[in-house]
């Protein structure tokens, strides 16, 4: 559809005038959200018919938005296609082009002076664009834009070239990538049918020295481009065809000459001829050329997330998400980028809802504005289905923005949604339930027994349940037919047939015993079961006789549906080595399409598909199913067609329970339950938070054939009836506003200019100046969260007094289920610079922290996996003790190995001090030894032990060692005791009748060494082997979850209590502050200097709390599975944290100092 002067297109282009050009039309449109105008570039109809001609001009359009922004390029901000049309959206030049401006006989004001500075311009243009690597091939006049200050920028790069057409061209328009009048020899050469021929930089330069002929020219100096060097030679010979053209001088005749050379390779360079330019601008002119060559302007956080839009739109997914990764690293708080990059992750499936919520909670914090967030994160509480929080924000984002379309739609999508389907019922035990399509009638037995018939329509009394039977084998499952007037029921392998409308069962044949899964057809025609041998029987109702009996599979049947005629039966077992869906005709019993999992290794030779560990359902209408396959990916299949029509990394825990309608899959194992679009592995909405903590654990579930609504049966607080997430509105991109380049740059220069001053003051040790001068640098638009001043505050911060927390971001997070070891091994180095990670597989891995990438990785090499790993001399090398009783000594500089072998005993614990240059090992003979890194030299021999040493501490200063094993008093091992070193072969002190399971761990001044063994923890003086003091953590805690953690100072300890976590004084115990958690804590750590803790709680939330005021300063959300552990940095700005899911999350914090 074609745009007109007057309308808006989108509620967000303003379309004030229409151009035809040679390539298609132009509009100038108002961007209503930006209040600034743009030009929208768009092709003719007949040149982007198809699919591949769409594809060809985005791809080539999209060469044009990676240029960037520089002062001498027309800014293309995006490419969007609109109405299945691919347009171009770039800055509108005011001025017109240099074409318009020859054709009115003069470019203005002095001649010769504004020739030059266009053409010297336009050279300057070139060059960005060639030293980026982009060849524009259709350099031109038309292509030249001038704005009113003076100002030239080369425009539509890539635009010709998109362009397929056949035919001739009309004279001055753009054909296969070139104009003819201006075009370079060897492009008349590939336009003539010449193969092999390279269009380079060259060729813009020729075209480049036509485009500057013309303006000495007055008009089109030559017909055929490949001819201008004949026509520079007319012209010298008999002046320019407009007698009101400038004179040619002799010094630009001979550069244009140059530009003209028949041979690429000998043709100036854009800059070079820019460059020659200027040098001969004074002495034809007679003043100083006033410009001076321009540089790029990088781009900010908003131009990134612009360019990263553009791409998108293109398919260029890769592209467009490491430039999100770009943006949110140049600011981690921007608006449109988190937003941007939030919302593609949630709807691709790598993150969840609440995850991309919190990020935008933590982003719209720091907005000045306060407008944009409330606009931005009700619109995704939109598309998630909160509405009540959606229409809190977005009311006040209509308030704060009257103007805002974006607003005013999505309250008005808002308004329609339907009212809410929200009943409870209290019934205790329910273990089975079945929904009508409407919702209007709930089925559900429980384990008493009894079945019961509820209308919700009817509320929760008497009147509005109908109880069906009051006693009876428990129930294990129902299905209902869609009029709710034919029931299926499940008890202790037997089926019952029931008579709904009535209120009463059927006699009749039916199951007996050892079935496992029940159906029913929509029409209530027929009912299938299924049984734990694998076996498959489809029913009549009416008849009460079998139809067909289909041997399904070899284990038993787990899913099972019927379609609404009953005509197919699909059935999943993921049993006894099957692990397959199928899809089954009913009359002639043929199975007719199947199922199965992807290969996962072999057994004995034979490749492996199955594994107990998968999950699946069939949805109710037998339309499709999905498979977890363990160690694979998350399939959806159309059971009627035989397709997979998604394949998705699965991100469901290992264990899991699933439910299926049409395509919308319920996982409800654990808390919460959450709603997922299975092809693309989006978690839509987690529901049931209204409910409390007791009905959150569903025991039993089921939605209607739509997915509009679920039942969700608790056994111990009844059934909640929720409305689900369905299709509907769909959260608009954020285009941020562009930026000028000229303020770009000038913001940068100011940037570039503040940081040399932090770098000079902090050499000069004046840290409080610098302090200063980086806070100002904070005020400089974009540049207030750039990842050089955190890395100053982060330096700065040794010289000063924690103060306020600035921010706190997910960085990235890496999933490696079935990759890490089962308690995850993961280790960050102390300055925060790299980390390890252990494979169960026995290799190691190096990563970069904050790029997220692995430097380098040691083969498994021998021992197997890793049990412990430390960090030694200088961070420089890794210890890694092994499985199967070495310890490896990995060089991170070099890559080199050596092995502590097993000469005398299995090793089994070490430690080393905090230089990394001293490490004690204990064997399972109770053999310890002291050797210095990285040579290895055996130093000292301790007495040993009368047993097994179960573990090693060294102090930070290396005087002390501290291990515990096996008592010398017999040889039951049972009997364990403690011993403590220092600088001598027989132990200072010893403890007695010890358990094997105690932890030990020195303060950093090696004065007090902690003995614990959850939840209690002693407090011993190393000096005297006297007990100090003891304190009691307060709740038991499972093997993995974490007893005790340290400041880098030594002040101060953490335990995990019930409910909180107990912080308190290492010199005597005292509590010096509480904080309060939710439940049980799993991991947490303190910072460095005692100001700040970080806890990961059983809600899975990780919080950073002040020591000092014990408030919450932010909590960060990412991790799916119970924390396991969490490090710091020495400085406190990066945490990693790990899950016993294996995933590893990368996090930075930025503080703020107080520095004197």
């Amino acid at each position: 559809m074609a745009w007109q002067p007057g309308e808006t297109v989108l509620g967000l282009y303003e379309v004030k005038d229409v151009r035809s050009g040679g390539m298609g039309v132009v509009h100038r449109v108002r961007h209503l959200g930006w209040q600034v105008d743009l030009a929208v570039k768009t092709p003719r109809p007949e040149w982007v018919t198809t699919p591949d001609d769409r594809r060809h001009f985005e791809l080539e359009a999209g060469t044009w938005v990676n240029l960037g922004l520089h002062p001498h390029i027309v800014n293309c901000v995006y490419v969007r296609t609109i109405d299945a049309t691919p347009r171009v959206f770039a800055e509108w030049v005011d001025g017109g082009s240099l074409a318009e401006a020859v054709h009115r006989a003069t470019p203005s004001g002095d001649g010769l002076a504004r020739v030059l500075d266009i053409a010297i311009q336009t050279g300057w243009g070139l060059a960005h664009a060639h030293e980026s690597g982009l060849v524009h091939q259709d350099v031109k006049p038309a292509n030249v834009m001038l704005e009113p200050d003076g100002t030239a920028k080369v425009t539509d790069f890539g635009l010709a070239k998109a362009l397929r057409s056949d035919g001739e061209a009309p004279a001055g328009v753009s054909f296969a990538g070139m104009t003819r009048e201006y075009c370079s020899p060897e492009q008349a050469e590939a336009m003539a049918g010449r193969t092999g021929v390279r269009i380079t930089a060259a060729s813009d330069v020729w075209s480049w020295g036509v485009t500057v002929l013309e303006m000495f020219n007055g008009e089109r100096p030559t017909g055929f481009g490949q001819a201008a060097g004949a026509a520079l030679t007319v012209l010298l010979a008999e002046g320019p065809d407009d007698p009101l053209a400038p004179v040619l001088p002799r010094e630009v005749a001979e550069l244009l000459r140059a530009c003209f050379a028949d041979d690429p390779a000998q043709r100036p360079t854009a800059l070079d001829a820019a460059a020659r330019l200027s040098d001969i601008y004074e002495d034809v002119v007679g003043t100083a050329y006033r410009r001076s060559r321009p540089k790029a302007a990088r781009l900010l956080a908003d131009g990134l997330s612009n360019q990263a839009l553009s791409l998108l739109d293109l398919g260029r997914t890769e592209e467009a998400e490491e430039l999100w990764l770009r943006a949110v690293g140049a600011d981690p708080y921007h608006l449109p980028a988190v937003y941007n990059q939030g919302l593609h992750k949630w709807r691709t499936g790598s993150r969840t809802g609440e995850e991309l919520v919190s990020d935008l909670e933590a982003a719209r914090a720091t907005d000045p504005s306060g407008s944009l967030g409330p606009l931005l994160l009700g619109a995704v509480e939109l598309e998630r289905h909160e509405n009540e929080r959606a229409g809190e924000l977005l009311r006040a984002a209509a308030a704060a923005d009257p103007s805002s379309e974006d607003a005013r739609l999505a309250l008005a999508a808002l308004g329609r949604r339907p009212p809410r389907v929200h009943a409870d019922l209290e019934h205790e035990g329910v273990k089975a339930i079945a929904l009508a399509p409407d919702a209007a009638r709930v089925l559900f037995g429980d384990k008493q027994g009894r079945l019961v018939l509820w209308t919700p329509a009817k509320g929760t009394g008497r009147r509005a349940r109908e109880v069906l039977n009051r006693r009876g084998q428990p129930v294990d499952a129902v299905a209902m037919s869609a009029d709710a007037t034919v029931g299926v029921i499940l008890r202790r392998g037997a089926v019952e047939l029931w008579d709904l409308a009535r209120g009463r069962q059927r006699r009749g044949l039916r199951e007996a015993g050892g079935v496992c899964a029940i159906a029913v057809s929509a029409d209530g025609r027929c009912y299938a079961t299924g049984k734990v041998s694998g076996t498959v029987s489809v029913w009549s109702v009416e008849g009460e006789r079998p139809v067909a009996t289909l041997p399904a599979h070899s284990g038993r049947i787990d899913s099972l549906a019927l379609t609404p005629d009953g005509r197919r039966v699909v059935s999943a077992s993921f049993r006894d080595r099957d692990s397959s869906v199928r899809t089954w005709d009913v009359a002639t019993g043929a199975c007719v399409a199947e199922l199965t999992g992807p290969q996962r290794g072999t057994r004995h030779g034979v490749p492996l598909h199955s594994s107990e560990l998968d999950v699946g359902a069939v949805a109710g209408d037998a339309g499709h199913a999905v498979v977890a396959w363990w160690q694979g990916p998350l399939t959806t299949w159309d059971a009627q067609r035989g397709v997979v029509v998604g394949e998705v990394p699965n991100r469901l825990p290992e264990t899991h329970t699933v439910l299926l309608a049409g395509t919308t899959m319920m996982s409800t194992y654990e808390p919460p339950v959450r709603v997922w679009d299975a092809p693309t592995g989006r978690c839509l909405r987690v529901l049931g938070r209204d409910l409390d903590a007791r009905a959150q654990f569903v025991d039993a579930a089921a939605m209607t054939a739509d997915a509009r609504v679920a039942a969700l049966a608790s056994e111990y607080a009844g059934i909640a009836l929720r409305s689900l997430p369905t299709a509907g509105y769909r959260a608009p991109w954020c285009y941020a506003r562009p930026r000028a380049v000229d303020e770009l740059v000038t913001t940068e220069d100011v940037f570039r200019d503040r940081m040399d001053q932090v770098r000079d003051l902090t050499e000069r040790e004046r840290f409080a100046e610098a302090a200063g001068v980086l806070r100002s640098v904070q005020e400089v638009a974009g540049y207030a969260r750039n990842l050089e001043v955190r890395e100053a505050w982060a330096g700065l911060g040794a010289h000063g007094t924690r103060a306020n927390l600035l921010g706190g971001w997910s960085l990235y997070h890496y999933e490696a289920d079935g990759e890490f070891t089962q308690p995850p091994s993961v280790l960050l180095r102390r300055d925060g610079r790299y980390q390890l990670s252990c494979r169960w597989t026995g290799e190691v891995d190096v990563w970069d922290f904050r790029a997220g990438e692995r430097l380098l990785t040691f083969d498994r090499g021998e021992g197997g996996m890793a049990r412990d790993v430390r960090f030694a001399v200088d961070g420089m090398l890794a210890v890694v003790l092994t499985s199967a009783g070495t310890i490896r000594q990995l060089d991170l500089a070099e890559g080199g190995k050596r092995i502590f072998t097993k000469d005398d005993g299995r090793l089994t614990a070490f430690d080393v001090d905090a230089a990394g240059t001293t490490i004690v090992i204990g064997n399972e003979h109770g053999v310890l030894r002291v050797r210095n890194l990285p040579r290895g030299h055996i130093t000292a021999e301790l007495d040993p032990l009368g047993g097994p040493v179960h573990a090693v501490a060294v102090s930070p200063n290396g005087r002390y060692a501290a291990a515990v094993g096996g008592g010398r008093r017999g040889i039951d091992h049972q009997e364990n005791e403690i011993h403590v070193w220092s600088n001598a072969r027989t132990p200072l002190w010893t403890l007695e009748e010890r358990s094997g399971d105690e932890e030990l761990r020195f303060t950093p001044d090696g004065r007090i060494l902690f003995v614990s063994l959850k939840p209690w923890i002693g407090a011993w003086d190393v000096a005297t082997g006297e007990l100090r003091y003891s304190v009691q953590g307060g709740a038991m805690m499972r093997g993995f979850e974490q007893g005790l953690a340290l400041s880098g100072d030594g002040r101060l300890a953490a335990t995990p209590g019930k409910d909180e976590l107990t912080v308190w004084r290492t010199e005597d115990g005292a509590v010096q502050r509480s904080l309060p958690v939710t439940g049980r804590v799993h991991a947490f750590t303190l910072g460095a200097d005692g100001t700040f803790a970080v806890t990961g709680d059983q809600d899975r939330l990780i919080r950073v709390w002040d020591l000092r005021t014990g408030n919450c300063l932010r909590e960060l959300e990412g991790h799916r599975a119970d924390l396991y552990r969490m490090m710091l940095s020495d400085d406190g700005s990066r945490l990693l944290t790990t899950d016993i899911g294996s995933t590893m999350h990368a996090w930075e914090l930025v503080w703020d100092y107080d520095i004197p």
